[in-house]
Formats: C-alpha cells, sequence, structure tokens
C-alpha cells in the first residue's frame, strides 16, 4: 500500500458541512424569491397545520432541475412532501402516495429495460444516452378515490415537466399539454368541493387551458428549484416568505400564440435551417405590439400583500437616466416588490417594439405602511436601435416614453430628443446570404401604439435630451476597459515565450480524459465528474484548469473511490458517469477509500431570474465560488443566457428570459458574484443564438443582424461591460451558415473589438470532431482560444495550419494570442486555489 499524498477533492465520510448547510440555505431563499404566485382567492397563506391532500407524481419525485450539463448531483433534492411536512402541514393521502410509487417504479424498470435494449450488448455510451433522451417515461397515473381527501382541508396538485440537453420539447400531452389523465385528475379534485392549489413544477411555458374552466383556487409557478425546492415552496404556501417573483418569459393562452410556433425546430420538418422570421419582435415585444393577449404577461406576479408605486424625480446625467419610483406597501403583510421600467421608443423612421425593458430594480421587504425609493437606472444606449444599412446604433428623434406600474404599465415620464443621433458606426457582422420575410408592424398599428401612449401621457413630466448626454451615451458603446493584472500578465508572457510551438499547441486543445483520450461531459481526471480540463505544463509553470458545468451549481461525481494500492482514482464506465449515475450499478471496490463530493443544487436559471434581484443573484454566485474553491475547480460552464424565443427549447430552464436585458443583467450580478475570489471565473454561454436542440451541432439560425444584435448578442454584451467574466463558450450551431465557434465576426471583431472583453474564449465539447464540422484551426484563427474537450486530431489540424498543409494558414501570432490567454488564465486560477 501506497501513502497517498495526492490532494484529493471532496471528504472521507457523509456529514454535512457548513460549506454545504450554507449553499442549501441560499438556494432555499433563491428559490422561493424566485416562485411567481400565478392565482390566489384568498386561500394562501395556509393557516399552520392544515390537512393537505398531495397529488401528482411531482410530490414526491420533485424535479429539481432538468439534465444534462445542467444537472447537479446533491445530495438529496426536498421533495414537495418533505417540505410540506418539515413546515408542519399534514398529509392526508400517504398511502395514495405509496402506491403511485409503486407503479412509478414499475414503470421506471420497464423503460430502462428498454434503454438498455436500444444500446445493444456493448451498453455504448452514446448510445444509452440517445435513448435516454429520444424515449419517453411513461408516468403512471392512478384514479383519485374520494376517500383519500375527505380529510383534508385543501388540495394540492403538483404538475411537473423536465427537458435536457439533445432534445426539444414537444407540443402534445405530457409535455406542453397536460395529459388527458391530468386533466381528469384536477376536474376530479376540482369538483369535490375543496379549494385546490396547483403548483408548476417546471422548467418552462406550459398550457394552462384547464384553468378556463377549472380555475383553481391557488396557482403558484414553483419552478425547478434545487436541492431545497420542497422547503422553499412551503416558505411560500405558509406564508413565510411572500411571494415576490415575476416572470421573465409571456405565458400565452396556447402554443400557436407564439411567432415562431410553426417553423420552430423540428415542427416544420426541416432542423437544418432556422428562420429567425420574427426578427426583433420575441416574447412580450411581439405580445405587445401586434395586440395578442397572453394568459399571464412579461412581469408578472402577485403577493400576500398590496404595494402602491409612485414616480419620483427622473434625471439625466452623463448618458444614464436615472429614475426614483417610491413603493409603499398597503396591505397587511410584509413583502417585496420588483419595479420595472419600460421604453417606448419613436418608431416613425424604423418599426420598433411597443416597448422594451430599460432597467429594473427590487425593494427592501417592506412591513405594512411602509415605504421605500428605488433608484432604476439605465444608459440611454439601451434605448437605441440597430440599423444594418448605416451600421449604426441609432437614436431616432421623437419621443421616448417610460413606463412602469402594475398590473398594466403606465407612462409617467417621457425623455425628447430633438434630432437622430448616430451614438457609434460599427462593422457589420454575421452577414445574411439570402432575405428573410420578418414581421413587423404596419403603420395602422404603430399609429394606434402612439395614439394610447398620447392619451395616457397628458400629465407626465418630460425633459430634454442635450447633445452631451447622448454623446456620454455613445462612449458607453465603446470598449469596456478590463482590469488585468499586469505582474501575472508579465509571467505569463515570460512563460509563453519558453515554449514551444508543440507545447502552444497543446495548451490551446483540451487534456486528455480518463476514458478514450478525451473529455465527455463528466470525465474530469483532478476533479472527477468535472467537464474537462486544460492542460498542465509543469515544467515550464503553467498550472491546468479544471473546468466544471454549470448552470445549476457544479457537475460533479457524488462520489468516487480510490485505491489504497496505488493512490489512483477508480476508473467508472464511461456511461456510469452520466446523469449522477442515472446508469449502471454503483460498484464498490474492496478497500477502497469513498470520497464524497457534496455540491449544492441551486434553482435553475430561469427561476433564479424571476427574482428579478441582482444583489441575489451575486450572493449565489459567492456561493459557488466556495464550491469552486473547495473542490479546486477553475472555470464554471456557466451562466446560461440564451433568449426564450420559443418556450419548446429543451434548455430554456438554464436561460433566464425572454428579454435580453434581463438575461444580461442576472449573468453579470452572478459572474460579479463569482470573480469576487479573484483567479475564479465563469464562461457565459453559448454565444450564440443555441436556441434550440434538435440538430443543435447543424443547424444555420438564419437571422438578420439587427435582431442577433438587439436581442441574441444583447445579453452578452451587458454581461461583458458589466462582469467582465473570465471565458465565452461559443455555441454548437452556425449562424447565417458559419460556425459560431469558426467565426471571426463574432469572437474578435464583436466580443473583443467591440465590447472589450479580455478573458479566454472556448468551444462547447466536441464542437470540432464527432461530425460536427467546424475546424480547430479555423477556431484559433477567429479567436476562439481552447478547443474542448480536444482530440489528437485537432492538435494535427492546427500544427497543419501552422505549416500550411491544411486548407488555410494559421499565422503564428494567432496561435500565441490564444496560448498567453490560457497561460494568464491558468496562472491567476492557480493564486486562487492554492
Amino acid at each position: 500500500m501506497v501513502e497517498m499524498e495526492r490532494k484529493y477533492p471532496g471528504q472521507t465520510d457523509e456529514l454535512v458541512s457548513k460549506r454545504e448547510s450554507d449553499g442549501c440555505a441560499v438556494a432555499r431563499r433563491a428559490a422561493a424569491e424566485g416562485m411567481v404566485l400565478l392565482e390566489n382567492n384568498g386561500i394562501l397563506p395556509l393557516a399552520p397545520g392544515t390537512k393537505i391532500a398531495l397529488y401528482g407524481l411531482g410530490a414526491r419525485h420533485t424535479i429539481k432541475g432538468g439534465s444534462g450539463s445542467g444537472d447537479v448531483n446533491s445530495r438529496h433534492v426536498v421533495s414537495v412532501e418533505e417540505g410540506l411536512e418539515n413546515a408542519g402541514f399534514e398529509i392526508v393521502n400517504k398511502e395514495y402516495l405509496k402506491l403511485l410509487d409503486n407503479a412509478y417504479k414499475k414503470a421506471w424498470d420497464e423503460w430502462m429495460k428498454k434503454i438498455y435494449a436500444a444500446a445493444g450488448p456493448e451498453e455504448d455510451p452514446e448510445k444509452l444516452y440517445d435513448a435516454h433522451v429520444r424515449y419517453t417515461l411513461n408516468t403512471p397515473s392512478l384514479p383519485i378515490p374520494p376517500s383519500s381527501f375527505i380529510r383534508a382541508d385543501v388540495v394540492v396538485y403538483v404538475i411537473s415537466r423536465t427537458s435536457g440537453e439533445g432534445a426539444d420539447r414537444k407540443d402534445g400531452e405530457g409535455d406542453y399539454l397536460l395529459t388527458a389523465d391530468e386533466t381528469d385528475q384536477i376536474r376530479t379534485l376540482w369538483k369535490n368541493g375543496k379549494p385546490v392549489i396547483v403548483l408548476l413544477n417546471v422548467g418552462g411555458v406550459i398550457d394552462l387551458s384547464f384553468m378556463d374552466d377549472m380555475m383553481p383556487a391557488a396557482a403558484i409557478l414553483m419552478g425547478q428549484a434545487g436541492c431545497e425546492s420542497g422547503n422553499a415552496v412551503a416558505d411560500i404556501l405558509s406564508g413565510k416568505v411572500n411571494p415576490s417573483g415575476r416572470l421573465t418569459d409571456t405565458w400565452a393562452y396556447r402554443y400557436m400564440d407564439y411567432p415562431s410556433s410553426e417553423q420552430f425546430s423540428y415542427r416544420n420538418g426541416n432542423v437544418l435551417e432556422e428562420d429567425y422570421t420574427d426578427g426583433i419582435y420575441v416574447g412580450y415585444r411581439y405580445f405587445d405590439t401586434f395586440g395578442v393577449k397572453p394568459r399571464y404577461p412579461f412581469g408578472y406576479g402577485l403577493s400576500y400583500t398590496t404595494f402602491e408605486t409612485a414616480p419620483g424625480q427622473v434625471f439625466c446625467h452623463d448618458g444614464t437616466i436615472r429614475a426614483e419610483i417610491t413603493v409603499r406597501n398597503t396591505g397587511a403583510a410584509a413583502g417585496a416588490m420588483p419595479v420595472l421600467v419600460y421604453a417606448a421608443c419613436p418608431a416613425r423612421k424604423q418599426k420598433k417594439e411597443f416597448k422594451r425593458l430599460a432597467g429594473f430594480a427590487k425593494t427592501r421587504v417592506l412591513n405594512p405602511g411602509e415605504s421605500e425609493t428605488v433608484e432604476v437606472a439605465f444608459g440611454l444606449e439601451m434605448l437605441a436601435s440597430y440599423q444594418p444599412g448605416t451600421a449604426s446604433y441609432i437614436l431616432e428623434d421623437g419621443r421616448y416614453t417610460l413606463l412602469a406600474g402594475e398590473p398594466q404599465t403606465k407612462p409617467f415620464f417621457a425623455l425628447d430628443l430633438p434630432k437622430t443621433v448616430t451614438l457609434c458606426t460599427l462593422p457589420n457582422v454575421c452577414e445574411l446570404l439570402s432575405a428573410l420575410d420578418e414581421i413587423e408592424p404596419d403603420d395602422e398599428q404603430i399609429q394606434k401604439r402612439d395614439e394610447w401612449l398620447a392619451a395616457h401621457s397628458e400629465h407626465i413630466g418630460s425633459l430634454s435630451l442635450t447633445d452631451e448626454d447622448v454623446a456620454c451615451a455613445g462612449r458607453h458603446m465603446s470598449p469596456a476597459q478590463a482590469g488585468t493584472n499586469d505582474g501575472v500578465l508579465e509571467q505569463a508572457k515570460q512563460i509563453l515565450g519558453n515554449l514551444t510551438e508543440d507545447e502552444k499547441i497543446r495548451l490551446t486543445v483540451g487534456a486528455p480524459g480518463i476514458f478514450t483520450g478525451e473529455m465527455i461531459g463528466d470525465s474530469g481526471m483532478s476533479v472527477p465528474g468535472a467537464a474537462g480540463e486544460t492542460v498542465r505544463l509543469s515544467d515550464k509553470g503553467v498550472p491546468g484548469m479544471v473546468l466544471c458545468d454549470g448552470p445549476a451549481g457544479l457537475r460533479i461525481q457524488l462520489r468516487y473511490e480510490i485505491d489504497p494500492e496505488n493512490g489512483q482514482v477508480y476508473r467508472l464506465k464511461r456511461f456510469e458517469t452520466l446523469e449522477n449515475r442515472f446508469f449502471g450499478v454503483l460498484r464498490k471496490h474492496e478497500n477502497a477509500v469513498s470520497m464524497w463530493q457534496f455540491a449544492t443544487a441551486v434553482p435553475a436559471g430561469t427561476l433564479l431570474a424571476q427574482s428579478f434581484d441582482v444583489d441575489l443573484m451575486k450572493e449565489v454566485g459567492e456561493t459557488i465560488a466556495r464550491e469552486m474553491v473547495a473542490f479546486g475547480v477553475a472555470l464554471w460552464l456557466a451562466p446560461g443566457m440564451n433568449i426564450h424565443r420559443n418556450p419548446l427549447c429543451g434548455r430554456n430552464y438554464e436561460y433566464y428570459s425572454e428579454d435580453p436585458l434581463l438575461s444580461g443583467k442576472m449573468a453579470a450580478a452572478i459572474t460579479q458574484g463569482v470573480q469576487r475570489t479573484v483567479g475564479l471565473g465563469t464562461t457565459i454561454k453559448h454565444y450564440a443564438c443555441n436556441n434550440q436542440e434538435e440538430n443543435r451541432c447543424g443547424v444555420s439560425a438564419n437571422i438578420s443582424e439587427r435582431a442577433l444584435r438587439e436581442i441574441y448578442l444583447k445579453g452578452f454584451e451587458i454581461a461583458v461591460r458589466e462582469s467582465q467574466p473570465m471565458s465565452i463558450m461559443t455555441s454548437y450551431n452556425r449562424i447565417n451558415y458559419v460556425h459560431t465557434a469558426n467565426s471571426i465576426d463574432l469572437c474578435t471583431r464583436v466580443a473583443r473589438e467591440e465590447w472589450g472583453f479580455s478573458g479566454l474564449i472556448m468551444t462547447d465539447w466536441t464542437t470540432t470532431n464527432g461530425g460536427h464540422g467546424a475546424s480547430a484551426a479555423k477556431c484559433i484563427r477567429a479567436g476562439n482560444d481552447l478547443v474542448m474537450p480536444g482530440r489528437d486530431s485537432d492538435r494535427n489540424e492546427i500544427r497543419d495550419a501552422l505549416h500550411g498543409d491544411g486548407p488555410f494558414l494559421l499565422s503564428k501570432e494567432s496561435l500565441d494570442r490564444s496560448a498567453l490567454r490560457i497561460v494568464y488564465a491558468s496562472l491567476l486560477s492557480a493564486r486562487a486555489l492554492q
């Protein structure tokens, strides 16, 4: 037996550490703050000791988050049933839940047999995972006998849905639509005369047509709330926490109300191309502009109390608008309220949406009768629109009306601009190769909007914007100034000067994994279960970096074993590492040392964003950073911040919103929280237009430059300018037929030259191999520094391009730039983790 000198991540016991308990406390608070109260006839909050009849598979099998890289292998997930009992409520139908459990186990076993049969006798991990995505678990349903709820004061019904990487959701029963059994069960419960409370344990929008004739007494969007799911929703139901979440998406009456519904992903039979004919009219921008009434609008959410808002001073300084709004709690319960400020921009010369979110803030928890004045600040550049013909951001002359308030927004102030101003001129990027027939409002709709604004703006204040105001806004659009550690940068340059060409090439391609010479999602060596690592050149002074999946926490292996004879970690079969040992049986080796890596599963991205609380997001980021230090992780492959263009995208739960401003602000805040520990970094992803999962590696997002810049890049721009994340991850897809990973426009011209991004850019996993079509050498040429997970073929391709043996040339300067960024990041992270 050898003495194990290596430092292994994790702990040898299963005790709950202070780090873990603190993480769960933050996750619980974040989950409760992001939950949205959709309906309430006064039944909530529930009285202590209320007797509850609990139904739905999510009652015990509560879904904490989606599958794939967004999953986290946490110690435990508090179910809805557990949470309610922890809060002192009595569950009166536990025998029924036990029968449902047994039926679920039988269905699960049958599902797994089907998956393994599809994978063949070799149990190929890729086939296993594909079958897991392709085949649907036929969730059981049991008739509800009246005897199961006769003792109950109220009924709680949980509707659960999940989704994940590699497949988009379906607009049929069991996914976007309720199943016939779910509808029948709700009807049975609704007819019994007892109050019915519906909990939506879902990661995205679903059809709620059952409410048209069976309105529940209360409905809560509890979302996918992480490891503390049940405790958090119990905090809401009991009134321990007054709900203050607001929707970050528009919930339509029917799926076909969304502008991209017909052609989205697989629905039109074409997954090779996705034409973004909805242009800038995504989410509420479409519903407001075209007069389509939603079931629940963006920004909607109820409370157990009432609020009154009153606008105060509005002024402009250095190109930034600052609007003061006083919020007073006029009800009987303490509570907090988000304040959302929108802008309706002039649309005579260039057609625009009815309104756009310009800024937001959130009050502290206000006691009854208490007031707080919040300031909502935003740069004038957030009111600009892009003109592809002149490649310019323009502030059109006219009146910019500011709106706020609940439940309906109303004008409260106006900004007048006497002449059209060009804020900045940029190079055209991501050329659209064929014309798109984009939707836009007609002149009558624009006139109707202007008439409504004028009729509701008779008594509001206004100010005239000056030349200096707009000049400052133009300066806001200059490249951001990134802070650099000059000492570390000089050290990195010295190291780079001592590296051979081969060593530089090795640095720009990920380190070999423990299975087949590559990293596949969760095949880390230094930290078991991590997504990948960079190459370590110890003799040259270059430490490696461990990269770990997110965005719902750190996705690492919950338990691993060490061979005491040689100190090596026992290797798992590749399929056994997937989805927290979703496949395979946990094997235990004789005399092995067991190590446990307990990570916190924070709420899914959409639920976090529903809090509209940037300070809370920073705190979540700080929680992630503590876990990164504990396990030795340098880069967190999160946050995910693609736009919710369509509710059927399989990974919407990971992302924040249909709105780019909110997405950018949330990503910036969580990045600031993580990077308060200098040397640790986030990886904002997936850059860009990763808005569908079907054929995600081959589909071309065909999009106008205006829509690209105003909607799909804007969130990334905000995150870069406000937080300078350490890294960016490109997406799998193409934009106008060019792989994002190979795009000089995206990686260099936009991110670095326009926004001032100073970190490293990496590919998503297997972008350059596995038949996905992107080129490793073109990545380096584009300014995409790190090819992950990396294969020998990637290294060979880069080497050939350097020496003119490939289809195109790669300059040594391009290689040096990428290698330097990786060395610099490696040195910084090593300081944080030493």
